[in-house]
C-alpha cells in the first residue's frame, strides 16, 4: 500500500526542467532545434530551449568555485539540475528525504532562475 501511495503522490509532481553544462551553448541550441525545441533565450554564456512545459537551460562551463565540482565532474548525474514543480516544496523535500533520497542541497532560491519554476 505504501508503494501505491507514493506513486499516486508523485503524479502531483511535474518534471519541468534541466540545467546542463555545455562546452558551447549555441552549438547545443542547434541540436535541440533538431529535436523540435524552441530557443527562448540565447546569450554568450547561456541558452534556454523549451519543448512544451519542459525547459532545458544550457550553461557554458565557466570559472568559479561554486560550480566547479558539478561542471567538471566525471561522476554520472553530477552537474545536472532537475527542477520539479510541486505544491509545497518543503513538504515534498521532507517526503523525498524520508524515502532515502540524498540530495546535494536542500531547496533554495537561485537568483538566476529563468521562468516561473
Amino acid at each position: 500500500m505504501k508503494y501505491i501511495y507514493s506513486v499516486m503522490y508523485a503524479v502531483a509532481m511535474r518534471f519541468t526542467g534541466l540545467l546542463l553544462w555545455t562546452q558551447e551553448n549555441r552549438l547545443s541550441e542547434k541540436f535541440y532545434r533538431k529535436l523540435a525545441f524552441d530557443v527562448v533565450l540565447s546569450s554568450d554564456d547561456m541558452s534556454v530551449v523549451k519543448l512544451g512545459d519542459l525547459e532545458v537551460q544550457l550553461a557554458n562551463i565557466r570559472e568559479g568555485e561554486e560550480f566547479a565540482r558539478d561542471m567538471m565532474s566525471g561522476d554520472k548525474g553530477r552537474g545536472t539540475y532537475v527542477y520539479l514543480r510541486v505544491a509545497d516544496v518543503d513538504k515534498e523535500y521532507k517526503r523525498q528525504t524520508g524515502l532515502g533520497l540524498e540530495p546535494y542541497s536542500s531547496p533554495r532560491n537561485w537568483l538566476w532562475v529563468i521562468g516561473n519554476l
